[in-house]
């Protein structure tokens, strides 16, 4: 930028004095706005050219250096954003992957809990079974031993009974054979139930 300044400068310097000149000349004898000056015209294409000249040497590249940088940012900025872009796609993807991962062992898990239910339900059943059988069983013994005490108790009274009617029998007849014959077979009947 200095060296810019300076050149302007050298420029402008040596153009101050062309520009005077040019300016006395058009006062001298100038015939007007369309006489046309050779010295003023060969002074203006001179500094035109060496104006042009700086601006191709050092004004130009420079703009067209921050052009360039311009368009490098704006590309590093585009390429940056592509990444970026894939990036989000990668991490997108992949989280994806983990939800449908983790849908798929909570899916796991679920059924694992059912098939654990189901077990654990057919365990209570087996041992509900297993101690209804028990239940039954004792039962079964308690109302056969029931049964046994009820039948020994009817056949002690049976035999009491019976007792008690040939006590009275012989009481009146002692020598009844038939009515020996009816207390037997009352008794043997009594023995066969």
């Amino acid at each position: 930028m200095t060296s810019l300044r300076s050149t302007l400068l050298a420029v402008g310097a040596l153009a101050l004095p062309a520009a005077l000149q040019a300016q006395e000349g058009a006062h001298e004898g100038g015939s007007g706005i369309f006489s046309v000056d050779v010295g003023l015209s060969v002074w203006t294409w001179v500094l035109f050219l060496i104006t042009l000249g700086v601006l191709v040497w050092k004004v130009f590249p420079a703009i067209a250096g921050g052009l360039e940088e311009r368009q490098r940012k704006i590309q590093d900025a585009i390429d940056e954003a592509a990444e970026d872009r894939e990036e989000a796609r990668r991490l997108l993807e992949r989280h994806r992957r983990e939800l449908a991962e983790a849908r798929k062992e909570a899916q796991d898990i679920l059924a694992e809990g059912r098939e654990a239910g189901e077990r654990l339900r057919e365990e209570i059943l087996a041992e509900a079974r297993e101690e209804q059988g028990k239940l039954l069983e004792r039962t079964r013994k308690e109302m056969d031993r029931e049964r046994e005490r009820l039948v020994s108790e009817v056949r002690r009274e049976a035999v009491d009974v019976a007792i008690a009617a040939a006590e009275r029998l012989l009481r009146e007849r002692l020598d009844g054979e038939d009515d020996r014959r009816l207390v037997e077979d009352y008794l043997s009947s009594l023995e066969s139930r």
